[in-house]
Parts: structure tokens; sequence; C-alpha cells
């Protein structure tokens, strides 16, 4: 019997769809061991449905125009893990391609795995971790405690029994934690992901998203990703630190040294990349904030950013620099939780290799409040504004593929006619009676 039958009895394959979303199938471990090394079929629409699962695309690639096809699901072993809450079932994350085994360019793996091989030609691999907020719910979806409890020890303490459930079992799962603690709204949460490269960073987050809210209904309880739950309370921001690395493991960035915090000098590396990745965030909005409701997270003083800049510890812009050597790194602010992992970093890392490739000019940091800043490029506002950014932007086709970009504003623009069609509750409060 082989190490893999004998230790499970059931193994999950698994995959974000577009939506970040986890999803796959589960087979016998006997099965899984017999066929190590090949693919499964599944049906593309993962690629082409929105976050309810409604098909939003009528492309050939996988909508019912091209007969709604299979791809496949090829394991990638070394990410085989147990599920340490569900003993004898382990999990496996796949790559997904064609039937002959070429690489589906438009899976969000592959996406930050075609920008990370750029990266590796110059010499560098990319590095992150990880900031995602959520929101803790009880069983009536009610916030699990109330006030602004922001970073409280006691608050932690009183609801340990989930706390320390979500912190061992992402251990266990060898998803490395740096910390966790509660945020700036009711039952908020932020978990913190150690540094690690880029593609293990979103693998991880992927998985790390998906037991949270497992563990959570075991609990009896819910957690929501969602960006903004409530409008009276915090949003949910997913705030992503960034470096280069050279192939001998050090900080390329980290020349710069103790003067990181005065000035930017030269043409540096760090110069570049921080210029691309100004120069791409409004372009590259619709990556790290894919829904109407992701926009409703930006708001001035509120901690998520409004314009685009970068100042060294400074949360009033896009980009925060911060660290001193080895540490020093950026941290893209703009990220919604309900991002999708894969297509948030490699929006990111796509803004600084664009940098990088273009040698373009130092930009100038700021100081102070720069919410109100006119001078700065604001952040798309709407995903109606992004998703017009995205779709007509040619580094967006150049980076991530002319197909992509087509089948992401599918998706897009099916989210924005979902919302114009929907009639809320507001809506009948205010124009039921008076209209």
């Amino acid at each position: 019997m082989s190490a893999i039958a004998k230790n499970y009895h059931t193994v999950e394959i698994g995959f974000g769809d577009i939506n970040g979303a986890l999803i796959g199938k589960r087979t016998p471990a006997r099965f899984f061991e017999e066929h190590l090394g090949e693919s499964t079929g599944i049906c593309r629409a993962p690629l082409t449905w929105d976050i309810q699962n409604d098909y939003f695309s009528e492309r050939p690639f996988a909508g019912f125009a091209g007969g709604a096809p299979d791809m496949m699901l090829l394991p990638d072993i070394a990410t085989l893990r147990e599920i340490p809450w569900r003993p004898g079932t382990a999990f496996v994350l796949a790559d997904i391609v064609y039937e002959d085994g070429t690489p589906i360019e438009v899976s969000p793996r592959q996406i930050l795995k075609n920008i990370l091989k750029r990266f590796s030609a110059l010499g560098y691999a990319v590095k992150v971790g990880s900031e995602i907020e959520f929101y803790l719910l009880d069983e009536y979806k009610r916030p699990l405690f109330g006030g602004k409890e922001c970073y409280s020890i006691g608050r932690i303490g009183w609801h340990s029994d989930i706390y320390d459930e979500i912190q061992k079992n992402l251990e266990a799962l060898g998803i490395r934690v740096e910390g966790i603690h509660t945020e700036y709204g009711p039952g908020q949460s932020e978990v913190i992901l150690e540094y690690e490269g880029a593609l293990e960073g979103a693998d991880n987050m992927v998985i790390a998203k998906n037991a949270i809210k497992e563990i959570a209904r075991k609990k009896g309880l819910y957690a929501t990703f969602m960006a903004l739950p409530w409008a009276e309370h915090s949003a949910s921001g997913y705030h992503l630190h960034q470096s280069l690395w050279t192939e001998g493991g050090a900080n390329a960035f980290a020349a710069l040294g103790a003067d990181a915090a005065t000035a930017l000098p030269g043409p540096s590396l760090l110069d570049r990349y921080l210029a691309g990745l100004l120069a791409t965030t409004q372009a590259f909005a619709a990556l790290s904030s894919p829904s109407v409701n992701s926009y409703k997270r930006l708001a001035e003083m509120s901690f998520a950013p409004t314009r685009v800049g970068a100042g060294y510890d400074n949360r009033t812009v896009s980009a925060r620099l911060f660290g001193q050597g080895s540490g020093l790194r950026i941290e893209q602010r703009t990220g919604s939780s309900d991002a999708n992992p894969y297509l948030l970093i490699a929006a990111s890392a796509a803004g600084g290799l664009y940098g990088l490739e273009n040698a373009l000019p130092p930009p100038a940091l700021v100081t102070g409040n720069h919410y109100f800043d006119e001078t700065l490029g604001e952040i798309p506002r709407t995903l109606a504004e992004a998703a017009a950014l995205f779709g007509e932007s040619p580094l967006a086709a150049h980076y991530f593929g002319k197909e992509f970009v087509e089948i992401y504003g599918d998706y897009l623009q099916h989210d924005i006619a979902a919302h114009h069609a929907a009639v809320t509750d507001w809506e009948r409060e205010r124009y039921m009676e008076n209209a």
C-alpha cells in the first residue's frame, strides 16, 4: 500500500476559481494513488461563473457556445497536506490544463505563474506577506461581538475557542501564521500570514480563507470576507506586502538601508518597481477590488486608500513603504478582502514588472495626510469605472493576456448588471410609501 493510501482515506483535489473560491472534487486515496501524475476532468465553468455559480460568459472557451467543455485538474503533489480537523482526509492543489497537458493560460494560478516566470528570467523572485480582514458572525449572521475592539487582547481571550481553532489549524495545514488580532469593526478580525514566495502566498491564502470559513461553521459561527457587510461598520481589506529577492536569497530592495525613511536614492530597483506599481494601480484596480461591494470600502479617513501615492509608513495612500534592511518592503493597500489572491498578487507583481522593464523614474514620496490631495490620482470608486480602465488598458492585455482580459471583463460586467437589476431593502424603505 502506498504512503498516500496508507495515511489517508480521501484526497480532495482543489483549485481557486475566478472568484478565488476553493472548489474541486474528492476521490478515494486509493484511486488518487493509482492515478498519481494523471489529471482528472472538470467542467470549465468555474473560470466563467460568478460568485453564485451563474454563467456570465458565452465565449467558446467555456460557455454553452462552445458546448461547456472540460478542463483537467493536474495535482501539484508538492501542495498535498492533511486537513487537520478531518483526520484521514488530504488536500492537494491542482493546476488547470487542457487534455494534452498544456496550461490553460486564463486560469488565475497560471496568470500568476506567468508573471513570476518573467521575474525569474530577470534573476528575481517575488515574496509576499498577506494581511486579510474578515468578520466573525454568530449563528444569526450578526457580528460575534460588539463595539470597536481593535487589537483587543480581552476579546481574543473571551473568544479564544474560535481564534485558537483558526490559528492551530492553519499552522497544522502548513500555513505559517504571523499573527491574528481583532480589527476596527465589531466582530472583525485580521489574520497575517508569514512572508513567503508569491505563488505559495497565493496558494496559502486561498486555502486559509476556505479553512477559516469551514472552521467557523464547525463552531456554529460564520466567517465572511465580504468587503463591506454593513455600511456603518469598518470594511475589510487585503493588504499585500511585497519585495524582490535575488537568487542568492537576499532582499533586492535592501540596498536602500536606513535611508529608506527619508529618500529614494538614484534609479534603484525599488524605485522602478514602486513606480510601476503606482502607474498601474488604477488600470489594475478591478483585480484588487473585483465586486460592486468592494468599492464601498474606499472612503476618506477610513484606513482604506482613495489616492494613488507612496509614503514611508504612511497609511493614507495606496502604497506604504515599511521596514529596514532585509525587512524593507512595499505594502499595497488597495486590495479588498473579496479579491482573488492569485489575481491580486499578479496585479501588484505585474505593476512592479512594468516599472522594471521600462526603467520608470522614481516617484516622489509623500508625508502627512493625503486623503484629500487632488494632485494625486484617485483610485476608481466604482466597479464600472475600474472595469472600463482594465478593459481599455494595453498593459492588462500585455501582462495577463487578451483572452483573460475579455473573460474577466465579462465577469465584471455581469456583477455590475446583477447589481443594477437588484431591488434592495434601502430602495423599498426609501421609495415604497412616498413615491
